[in-house]
């Protein structure tokens, strides 16, 4: 319903509503905005209780006990009206203590102390104001005795951000890398982890959610620490950003990362966790970057493509560093005999945005391959091996590879399952092959730094809108969801090719002048530059 046809009433409801969460929002993320809701808070408190020994001045005389109690009570009040944040936790960090089980258990809740603090709080202003001294004795001790357990909580607190900063101070990190998600850890924070330590630096990694810490660690088995955040993720890093961290950087569009970057005493940079044309890419939260790594002028073009201005001084192109263990092609495609085809479809994402995976169909891509003659590397994205409903067909997607591989009337040789996606690496999957079938995915980005052949599925446009929505297409082969065509394509792809010198040219345009490992030492050395280089705003 519009407001235009509500209430007065309704309508000032809703307006508050929606003050309320904006406070919300910018208390847990806006330093300024914290310190000024406190400033105004405590101002309030001082003034109840000025006010209440005023009045108590006017009907009563106003002797110590009073001023004590009023002054005592706001301070209490002060320390007690909020609940008590969870506190952080540190795995591997020399001279931190680590949690004995991880997640930690959730702590008691104080809520019902809270309320009760801020009850009685109102209680003993009114009572320092008309009641005699020993009403304004009772309703004190009540006071206190609802503070304590609230009180207490927020010790233990500040003794564990105190115990974490000062090892984080002993240990000297230079860098951040902050992580908000869950599920894609292992990909997101693994292929970047071993290219921002080689800048022979140090640093920590910030996870944001403590309830998946130990099956994040699990799968990623970070050489960095890692902090888990408690509730209060502001609050944390004000305490832990000590004076050798220069840099956060991020590789993930968590929303939670907002409260990270409320801490402006460093830069924060976008790193993203592959170079596409999906959504995740080109995203507006992006202008709140300080510096975004790009690989290539392409990732410029897009932010600009999709209305995202973002000022040009703010990008460093620095090709793609995972890129440069992934090897030329040996010999063209068209002279292999019996050419290995690597089909990594792509997530299926959480809505139209993002619903660019040609998994849906991957059972006729399979079987259409096979009828190509070629062999098969199949590698979902890893988060399918985690759905339940899409581990349970992958089940049926791989025994279409593995009846062909063991019939012994087929030549055919393929890997899927464990070996293409938790034994060989993406890019030891893209060394096996010598052509790609994709979808919109960084898979494709990463690939031109072959030279070898790809194939787009276009799961969301037309096949004469594709190119102008997702540019990389342009330098490969291309298909729409219906799959019309393509044993066409695949053979106009494996046996004549005649896309390679335009596939070269994007080559250049995506992925930057870079060949072999130099994108990934131009990177360590300019991450080692900024962790050394300290934040200045004006």
């Amino acid at each position: 319903m519009s407001d235009e046809k509500l209430s007065a009433v309704a309508r000032l409801r809703r307006r508050h509503e929606r003050w309320a969460d904006d406070l919300r929002h910018r208390f847990r993320t806006d330093v300024p905005t914290r310190d000024r809701t406190l400033a105004w808070s405590s101002a309030g408190l001082v003034a109840v209780g000025a006010l209440a020994l005023v009045a108590r001045a006017l009907v009563h005389d106003v002797g110590v006990p009073e001023v004590a109690a009023a002054v005592i009570a706001v301070g209490i009040v002060r320390a007690a009206m909020l609940r008590p944040a969870t506190p952080p936790h540190v795995h591997g960090l020399p001279g931190a203590p680590e949690p004995e089980v991880c997640p930690a258990p959730e702590p008691r809740d104080r809520g019902p102390f809270v309320v009760a603090v801020r009850w009685i709080g109102a209680l003993t202003a009114l009572a320092v104001a008309v009641a005699p001294v020993q009403v304004v004795a009772v309703a004190f001790v009540a006071l206190l005795v609802a503070a304590v357990p609230v009180v207490a909580d927020k010790l233990v607190l500040w003794q564990a951000r105190r115990e974490l900063r000062r090892a984080l101070a002993a240990w000297e990190p230079r860098f951040v890398l902050g992580y908000g998600g869950y599920g894609g850890g292992p990909i997101h924070v693994g292929m970047w982890e071993p290219h921002l330590l080689a800048s022979g630096d140090r640093g920590v990694i910030v996870g944001l959610r403590e309830h998946y810490c130990a099956e994040l660690r699990a799968a990623i088995r970070p050489a960095m620490p890692w902090i888990a955040t408690g509730s209060d993720v502001l609050g944390d890093m004000r305490a832990l950003t000590v004076p050798t961290i220069t840099t956060f950087f991020y590789v993930h569009n968590a929303p939670g990362h907002l409260k990270l970057m409320g801490i402006r005493s460093v830069r924060h940079v976008w790193l993203g966790h592959g170079d596409s044309d999906k959504a995740g890419s080109h995203h507006p939260r992006h202008l709140r970057f300080d510096v975004l790594v790009a690989s290539g002028e392409a990732a410029v073009e897009r932010y600009a493509r999709h209305g995202v201005e973002i000022p040009r001084e703010r990008f460093v192109l620095l090709g793609r560093p995972q890129s440069g263990d992934v090897l030329p092609a040996a010999q063209p495609v068209t002279e292999v005999a019996r050419p290995t085809v690597l089909y990594a479809p792509t997530w299926v994402g959480n809505g139209q945005q993002t619903g660019f995976s040609s998994m849906p169909l991957a059972g006729r891509i399979l079987r259409t391959l096979l009828d190509a003659g070629v062999d098969v590397v199949f590698r979902p994205h890893p988060v399918f091996l985690r759905d339940p409903y899409w581990s349970a067909k992958l089940v049926e997607l791989n025994e279409i590879l593995r009846a062909d591989h063991d019939d012994p009337a087929t030549p055919g040789r393929h890997a899927w399952g464990e070996e293409a996606v938790r034994d060989w690496s993406v890019t030891a999957c893209m060394n096996h092959a010598d052509a790609l079938v994709s979808d919109v995915s960084s898979v494709v980005s990463d690939w031109l730094a072959s030279g070898k052949p790809y194939l787009m599925v276009s799961m969301v446009h037309r096949l004469d809108e594709f190119v102008d929505a997702v540019p990389v297409a342009a330098g490969g082969y291309r298909v729409d969801r219906t799959l019309a065509g393509l044993p066409e394509v695949l053979d106009e792809m494996l046996r004549h090719d005649p896309m390679a010198e335009q596939r070269r040219r994007l080559k250049v345009h995506v992925l930057g002048e870079y060949a072999g490992d130099e994108s990934a030492r131009a990177f360590s050395a300019w991450v080692h530059e900024m962790a050394h280089t300290p934040m200045v705003r004006d």
